[in-house]
This record gives C-alpha cells, sequence and structure tokens, in this order.
C-alpha cells in the first residue's frame, strides 16, 4: 500500500491540517522530513460540511455559500503553503476532502499511498478528551502507515 520507497523508505508524506499552531509545527517537521528523505509532500485538508436542519437561522443557499467560502479559503491557504514548500526545492501538492477528518485522512493515505503521516495534536486531555475524541488517536490506530505526531505545545 506504500509508494515507491525513496532512500530511506519514506517517498511520500502526508500530512494533514486544520491551519491550527499544532499542524503549522507538523508542517514545519514534514518539511524538514522530507528535505533530508527526498519524500514528497502531500497536504490534506478535510472540510467539514454542516448537516442542514430544518430549524437552522440559515437557508440551505446561505449555508452554501459559507461551506463554499469555507473551500475557498482553504484552497488558498494550501496552495501558499504548498508555494512555500516549493520555494524551498521540495515537491509538494494539495488535496481537500469532505467528511469525518479521521476517516478521510486515513482515506487520503491509503489513496496516496503515503508512507508515513505527520499530524499535530491538540494533547488535550480530561474531560475536552472525552467529549470531543480525538482525531489523532484515531488515525493512529486505523492510518495504513506510521504516524508521526506533533503536539501542540500552547
Amino acid at each position: 500500500m506504500a509508494a515507491e520507497q525513496g532512500a530511506e523508505g519514506f517517498a511520500r508524506l502526508l500530512v494533514p491540517t486544520d491551519f491550527s499552531g499544532g499542524s503549522e509545527r507538523s508542517w514545519a517537521i514534514a518539511r524538514r522530513l522530507a528535505a533530508r528523505l527526498g519524500s514528497e509532500l502531500v497536504l490534506v485538508h478535510v472540510l467539514v460540511e454542516t448537516p442542514l436542519y430544518s430549524e437552522s437561522p440559515f437557508t440551505v443557499q446561505r449555508t452554501r455559500q459559507v461551506f463554499d467560502a469555507a473551500r475557498a479559503w482553504a484552497v488558498k491557504a494550501l496552495g501558499e503553503w504548498t508555494a512555500t514548500a516549493a520555494a524551498a526545492g521540495l515537491s509538494a501538492r494539495w488535496v481537500v476532502r469532505t467528511g469525518l477528518p479521521y476517516e478521510e485522512i486515513v482515506g487520503a493515505a491509503a489513496q496516496e499511498r503515503a508512507d508515513l503521516i505527520v499530524m499535530g495534536t491538540h494533547g488535550r486531555g480530561g474531560i475536552d478528551r472525552a467529549l470531543l475524541g480525538s482525531v489523532a488517536d484515531r488515525v493512529i490506530r486505523l492510518a495504513p502507515c506510521p504516524v508521526v505526531t506533533v503536539r501542540d505545545t500552547e
């Protein structure tokens, strides 16, 4: 399932981002790894589409406009991140997926034949973790390749 292995065994690095501080740190680490290993970088952002309820204060059309604006913003930001990597001589591209973040990240890793996932984690504990769960934990358990997590220290 992995990409064609380079000299160091990591030809393709998948880097999920939600554009948080932890994601920025994981992107920096992934770029350093890619530079040393000659790896391709694949940024992935997952849009979570809000279910439409009849009692919503927004119309279906307005909800679609908000979702489309979020997608456009993500595409612009991903383009900037990959341009920065390309300017440093790295091979980088991006994909946007829609759905549950952990499922889409695992699916992207399989589809892209990633050798390694480098992702941030918010490092929540206690009740926050119990209520919110952890995308990183689920990715670690389900990923088709190794996962390196970068803790958000803020």
